[in-house]
């Protein structure tokens, strides 16, 4: 059931597939009234996205998703309400950004050995301004032929397992968490079930040692779940006294089945109740919101 919040969208500030501006206007369109824009490790997208929700009459929240050295799945951590300025939170999205760079070069090299000739200004030229990823790689290898469309070129060619991927820097737990906190936000683990633990005691297990952490919340309800899997993990959220969120994790074209707004047949959550949940958690979030754009 659409939902009229989300807390977990891209930008092809990242690797989604709309501007930020033309993802609020979607959102607006979709009925969602406040959006998170957490990009991939770079907060870049967010004044373009706040100045559309004050156009579009949406509540953009800022965010970021962090990725994590974690085993054997795979951990990111989403930050909100965050002052996108603060040194420490720009010195470390700078660190991950130049390792990404540093790779691109890596995929290529990994691509002509399988035989397919694309190159470096190329992917470029296809990003344009935004932060060259995955997509754009793989916007090249469709207008080349060498896909069907994006998804295939994912999953024959960049997909992680598949030949051409690299993987990329990911961060301590516990300097991403310090750097969200820094920046005045909240710390919150995305998609649950990608760090692919065996049971439901895992899980409770693991929650308990990110709340002592410094980890506030659970993105219980997302798309990458079952049902079965958001009620479980909501009620071990709940157990535990943390923050509970839900996000689709949307990308536009890249993710073509995930919708904005839809992570859940049955969310027990309001968009007023978490805001509010976050705002007894921290006590500076009009730090950004003071801000004019």
């Amino acid at each position: 059931m659409p939902q009229n919040f989300d807390l977990h969208t891209h930008s092809n500030a990242s690797d989604g597939s709309y501007s930020p501006g033309d993802l609020v206007k979607l959102a607006a369109e979709s009925g969602v009234t406040t959006l998170a824009l957490t990009d991939h490790d770079t907060v870049s997208g967010v004044v373009e996205a706040v100045v559309a929700g004050k156009k579009f009459g949406v509540t953009v929240i800022p965010g970021v998703e962090i990725s994590i050295d974690f085993a054997p799945g795979a951990m990111h951590i989403c930050g909100y309400y965050l002052d996108i300025d603060n040194p420490e939170l720009q010195a470390g999205l700078n660190f991950v950004q130049v390792a990404r760079r540093n790779r691109n070069p890596r995929i290529i090299e990994k691509l002509k050995v399988l035989g397919l000739n694309i190159t470096l200004d190329e992917v470029k030229a296809a990003a344009g301004p935004d932060q060259l990823g995955r997509p754009h790689f793989a916007k090249v290898l469709v207008q080349k032929g060498y896909a069907n469309d994006t998804q295939e070129a994912f999953n024959k060619y960049l997909a992680k397992g598949a030949p051409a991927y690299m993987d990329k820097q990911r961060l301590p737990l516990a300097q991403a968490v310090a750097m969200i906190k820094a920046a005045g936000g909240v710390a919150v683990l995305a998609h649950p079930v990608q760090l692919r633990l065996e049971t439901m005691a895992d899980y409770l297990t693991k929650f308990k040692e990110l709340k002592a952490a410094g980890v506030e919340g659970i993105e219980a309800f997302n798309s990458y779940q079952s049902e079965a899997e958001n009620q479980q993990l909501y009620r071990i959220t709940k157990e535990l006294d943390m923050l509970i969120t839900a996000g689709s994790d949307f990308h536009g074209e890249i993710k073509p089945k995930v919708k904005l707004g839809q992570f859940g047949e049955n969310v027990p959550l309001r968009i007023e109740d978490i805001i509010e949940a976050i705002q007894a958690t921290r006590k500076n979030l009009k730090l950004y919101e003071l801000k004019e754009y």
